[in-house]
């Protein structure tokens, strides 16, 4: 349907209108407007001029028509306080004209009223109320005020499914105000953040000159709330729009401004270069500064006492593993407690850069030690660049056997599958086979030579809704869950209750009575003896449930690394020579390194690169 103007529309009532209806359309004005709803509708979608029915909320005296204008007219240029001090008058107004379609319109506005007042179920049943009598504008008034309540009583997701159809459909601009702040809220409440995004360049666009102002104040705020991977891709979707219109009415200018001041805070080089290559029309005053910060690509520095840390947004599995680790390094590096010196940077691998470039990002931010390895592939990419580059690495899953070569890169991580061969042996020891073996990387039959010959005869992955039959034949007697928690669960409740259950180290699940469970070291603490560490305590006191295994891996490699980084010298260097040196002072202490850690009974590498680990197996007591 083409879009309308209120001019145009007054044009075409005006052919199919009488002279006595003429003469009162300029008392009705914009605001009341939303009492033309047929009228839009049947003549935006082409009909025939002459044709078109009269819309049922033209009717009502012109004594009605003027009085309803001007409290609209109040209402539209009021503050909140003005606003709601109208009530009475449109309370007056809906009463004394209660059979007349204008009363629909003043009913809108109590709802409108009742929302500004926080009386969220008011406003709601008053929207429906207006919404049952018919479709056109003031039932559209009434799905913002709706749509609105919802989001505001903590609902985004409704809240969008009912405002996204609306967007620049209404005519009255306070209440196009109104619905382009609250559909973009319910988008970023969401996390429908590329939506998000796209709503804001509506919002901007759309809004009165007298507003743009405080309507690039209010974006720019929620820009910092905007995941960066997001606003990274807006960028590259706003390069392919063409050429930079007023940058007051663009929302290019401000993802641009946003992503500067993201790319100098974290002296983020690859950003900063792509800026300069899609953005740099758009970049103003910040122009000078991200050209110097691109510039500096092949700079690598040491700020005190700094690690760096890759994950991956990759794959969901690498994703998950990468926001457990980072938990379990933010605690390891002791950064929720107060007065902590270490500092951490972070970049992931997503995203069209390769991992050569977040890596050389953060060694451009000062990391002297370096965390990362998320998968096989990332570890494996990783080992060669601290390889090339000279600077220690903790790699929290092992890399391809060949890339362990090399005096900077060590591995705190275990192959995922030694905690499965050790469940299935103690299964089969149990006489609990054949076994089936459930998710995890394992299931992928790489090492299913080996697992059969310990008595695993079924390899089933968990990558969508598991099939609850896949564990019911009558010969498997064990299940080894070697998935995440959500596979775990699935498995769980479709296992018979005959069979044994073996837990890996990811089936972060309450392991059942009876079960077996992988252990290493004091992992996993669901399970672990009384006379947990301290640092246990202090973990539970900021987090729900003991740690994961990627978290517990996690924190072991940023004890191991503030091992590394807390001696350097305090001040920041971009000196060659110097740079060097501290690398292999922090690579030094990190092999030199002794703690107490969670995922091995060592103390530390103790001069190896890999750290040594136990890989045992524990049977849950059934309740006596």
């Amino acid at each position: 349907m083409p879009a309308i103007t209120s001019a145009a529309l007054l044009k075409r009532v005006s052919a199919i209108t009488s002279a006595a209806l003429l003469a009162r359309l300029p008392a009705i004005a914009s605001a009341a407007l939303l009492a033309l709803g047929a009228a839009i509708t049947v003549v935006g979608c082409g009909a025939q001029d002459g044709a078109a029915a009269m819309s049922p909320a033209l009717g009502g005296s012109p004594a009605a028509q003027a009085e309803l204008h001007r409290i609209l007219s109040r209402f539209e240029s009021g503050a909140r306080a003005e606003r709601i001090a109208l009530e009475p008058e449109l309370l007056a107004f809906r009463d004394r004209y209660a059979g007349d379609d204008l009363a629909r319109v003043a009913a809108a506005h109590l709802a409108w009223l009742a929302l500004e007042r926080g009386d969220l179920r008011r406003a709601e049943a008053l929207a429906a109320e207006v919404e049952a009598g018919g479709p056109g504008p003031t039932a559209d008034l009434a799905r913002v005020l709706r749509g609105a309540a919802l989001r505001r009583a903590g609902k985004p997701r409704p809240a969008f499914g009912v405002l996204r159809p609306l967007v620049s459909k209404m005519i009255d601009a306070y209440v196009r105000s109104l619905l382009n702040e609250e559909v973009t809220a319910a988008a970023m409440e969401a996390g429908a953040w590329t939506q998000a995004v796209e709503l804001m360049s509506v919002w901007l666009r759309e809004a009165d000159d007298d507003d743009r102002a405080a309507v690039r104040a209010q974006i720019g705020a929620l820009l910092r709330k905007v995941p960066i991977a997001h606003l990274v891709s807006a960028m590259r979707a706003g390069q392919a729009a063409g050429e930079v219109v007023d940058p007051q009415v663009d929302l290019r200018s401000l993802v641009a401004e946003r992503l500067a001041i993201v790319a100098r805070e974290r002296r983020d080089v690859a950003l900063a270069k792509e800026l300069l290559d899609r953005a740099g029309a758009l970049l103003g005053s910040q122009g000078d500064a991200i050209s110097e910060l691109a510039a500096g690509a092949g700079t690598a520095r040491v700020e005190p006492p700094t690690v760096g840390l890759l994950l991956s947004t990759r794959t969901s599995e690498s994703r998950r593993r990468g926001v457990e680790m980072a938990a379990g390094v933010a605690h390891g590096l002791g950064l929720l407690r107060p007065g902590s010196d270490a500092r951490l940077v972070s970049r992931d691998d997503g995203g069209e850069g390769s991992i050569d470039e977040a890596l050389s990002s953060l060694t451009a931010e000062g990391a002297a030690v370096l965390i990362a390895g998320s998968d096989r592939d990332q570890a494996t990419a990783v080992a060669r660049f601290a390889r090339a580059n000279a600077i220690p690495v903790l790699l929290v899953h092992p890399p391809e056997p060949a890339a362990l070569d090399g005096a900077f890169v060590f591995v705190v991580g275990e192959e995922p599958a030694r905690g499965i061969e050790v469940l299935a042996a103690a299964l089969a020891e149990r006489g609990a086979k054949p076994a089936a073996l459930v998710g995890g990387e394992a299931a992928g039959g790489a090492p299913a030579a080996a697992l059969a010959e310990r008595g695993v005869a079924l390899a089933l992955p968990c990558d969508g809704t598991f099939d609850p039959r896949a564990l019911r034949p009558p010969a498997i007697r064990g299940v080894i869950l070697a998935g995440d928690a959500p596979c775990a669960e699935q498995a769980l409740r479709a296992a018979p209750r005959t069979v044994t259950i073996a837990l890996g180290f990811e089936a972060a699940v309450p392991p059942p009575p009876g079960s077996l469970v992988a252990t290493a070291g004091l992992f996993p603490f669901v399970a672990a003896p009384s006379g947990a560490p301290a640092a246990l305590g202090v973990w539970l006191a900021t987090h729900p449930s003991p740690p994961s295994f990627w978290a517990a891996l996690g924190r072991d490699a940023g004890v191991l690394a503030w091992a590394g980084v807390q001696r350097l010298p305090k001040t920041g260097t971009e000196d060659p020579a110097e740079v060097k040196a501290r690398r292999l002072a922090a690579t030094s202490a990190v092999s030199r390194a002794t703690a107490e850690l969670w995922t091995t009974t060592a103390t530390g590498f103790g001069g190896k690169r890999v750290l040594p680990r136990g890989v045992a197996y524990r049977e849950i007591e059934r309740a006596r």
